[in-house]
């Protein structure tokens, strides 16, 4: 897997040179868009107009060119992502609007007079005009966007969106008149480059070369040779983290790719190295049991089973991302994906994860209550598990993932009471038992009686039966509180032993904390547990 590493760079004598190499290929990356994207010109015919106009070398212009590939694919899969947002958008606004119709029938139908029944009439055909308003613009953004998918039409804008129209409301954005809006947005377009790597090539890149010192050397453009000379060197460049594994590959001659990119904010230039680091070698085995992961916008459940898919506790790990920044919420993901990766190291077991996506319920935001909408919209599934596979490749953890399908209500039936298990931890249990591919068929004395005729189908449209039943006694009242426990052992003695099921203690037993951190024993000795989301 690729790995990416930042340094700064302290030498701001070099400063004046980064800024011009971007603004080159700024200007450069902007033509050629418009030259090959837009109005189809012969890639060949544009690299050697670039090369000349521009002043570029052909390893420089292949290196503008896969920054600029890389764009437009990112383009179109967000072409092809808002176009299935749009879908499921429209379909929630038509059930808004079918809901907000049958509710003004009902009201006039029962003919109520008075005032009060005047002004909810009146709210009710306002709020019904406006969901139809909104569903007529998503229904004309829709075809909008799949016109521009079907015509093959890719929309870049170099600089960001957001800072284009600050342009029309300079004073709320900090910009005293146009020509400061100019000077930052001109900056902006001109704030990376990115220096191709290839394995046939000295030092794993020919225009930015790292030589024995540890400085890098810069192959300057040929139409800035004549200010800033051919090569230039970029001193005490030290990468804090990763420098071990550039090294390695290094040793190994693979390619490295540098990027080059200002932040505003602090006025300085960074560095990022990317290389191939090889995938640790799996230490888990199956034949140990499994830990199952159960992620909620307020905490990740963790539990454990052993080899003959016995539960074997549970742990909870808080997640508070409510007004968080994003540095923030990613530091707090981290955390709870690098103690769960070295629970999973130490005891030996897998991981076992769900495949969910929740693209339909964010598209449907707007129709749901402000404190569901608040809890979803934070709800960090794709970011937390990303950490989660990246940690679990660099310590050789297996990672299985497993459809979710009733995973909630097969917990909460079969583990929950009998072994003293919250309903997110059941869940996790099931999730565990799927990755291993433990039985799931119904047991006499927690399902609901079904008819004979159903036992030859999947033992899934059983559970889908046990579901709906469920769902309907709980709305009337009379399932128990998805919060509570049921009687059985104890959580601390469910902790199986590094892989064994013995229960004789948890399983970072002897395990030493990353520095300035705490070890799972103590995050979890800290956990209160959160009542369940529905």
């Amino acid at each position: 897997m690729q790995a990416t590493y930042q340094a700064k760079i302290p030498d701001k004598g070099i400063y004046p040179l980064l800024d011009a190499m971007a603004a080159l290929y700024g200007r450069a990356e902007r033509a050629l868009f418009v030259d090959h994207h837009v109005r189809g010109r012969a890639l060949s015919e544009c690299k050697r107009e670039s090369i000349r106009n521009c002043g570029l070398t052909a390893r420089q212009f292949n290196a503008l060119r896969a920054s600029l590939d890389g764009k437009v694919e990112a383009a179109r899969e967000g072409q092809k992502n808002r176009i299935a947002h749009l879908q499921d958008t429209i379909a929630a606004a038509k059930k808004a609007v079918k809901k907000a119709e049958r509710d003004l029938a009902k009201l006039r139908k029962k003919k109520a007079r008075g005032a009060q029944a005047a002004s909810m009439q009146h709210r009710l055909r306002f709020t019904l005009h406006q969901k139809r308003r909104r569903l007529h613009t998503l229904e004309r953004r829709l075809a909008a966007a799949r016109a521009d998918h079907e015509a093959g039409r890719v929309r870049l804008c170099f600089g960001g969106k957001k800072l284009f129209h600050a342009q029309f409301h300079r004073d709320a954005n900090g910009f005293a008149d146009l020509a400061a809006w100019q000077a930052a947005w001109r900056k902006r377009r001109s704030s990376q480059f990115l220096c191709l790597g290839s394995k046939d090539e000295s030092a794993g890149n020919q225009t930015c070369t790292r030589m024995p010192d540890g400085a890098l050397r810069l192959r300057v453009p040929p139409g800035l040779e004549a200010a800033f000379g051919k090569h230039v060197l970029v001193k005490d460049v030290k990468f804090t983290y990763g420098q071990a594994e550039i090294d390695a590959a290094l040793r190994r001659g693979e390619a490295v790719t540098y990027r080059f990119l200002r932040r505003d904010d602090q006025e300085a230039w960074y560095v990022h190295a990317s290389v191939e680091r090889p995938a640790a070698k799996i230490t888990t085995d199956r034949r140990l049991g499994a830990l199952g992961v159960d992620f909620n916008p307020a905490h990740v459940e963790v539990g454990g089973i052993d080899r003959f898919g016995n539960p074997a506790g549970e742990w909870s790990f808080p997640l508070d991302l409510a007004k968080k920044t994003e540095g923030r919420a990613t530091a707090i993901l981290a955390e709870a994906a690098a103690d769960i990766v070295d629970w999973a190291r130490l005891s030996g077991k897998p991981l076992v994860v769900e495949e969910l996506d929740f693209r339909k319920k964010k598209a449907a935001l707007r129709e749901r209550s402000p404190r569901y909408a608040r809890m979803l919209s934070a709800f960090a599934y794709r970011k937390f598990f990303q950490l989660l596979f990246s940690r679990a490749a660099r310590y050789g953890v297996e990672v299985i993932e497993v459809n979710p399908a009733f995973t909630s209500v097969i917990g909460e039936v079969k583990f929950a009471s009998g072994y003293g298990l919250s309903s997110h931890g059941a869940a996790a249990v099931a999730i565990a038992r799927r990755g291993l591919r433990f039985g799931e068929r119904l047991r006499s004395r927690s399902a609901f009686p079904l008819p004979a005729r159903n036992r030859g189908k999947h033992v899934w449209s059983d559970w889908r039966r046990v579901a709906q039943r469920r769902r309907a006694e709980r709305a009337r009242g009379r399932c128990p509180s998805e919060g509570g426990r049921g009687r059985g052992i104890p959580l601390s003695s469910a902790a199986p032993v590094r892989g064994s099921g013995s229960g004789e203690g948890p399983p970072w037993d002897g395990f030493a904390a990353a520095p300035g951190r705490d070890s799972p024993a103590q995050t979890v000795g800290k956990t209160v547990r959160p009542a369940c989301v529905v």
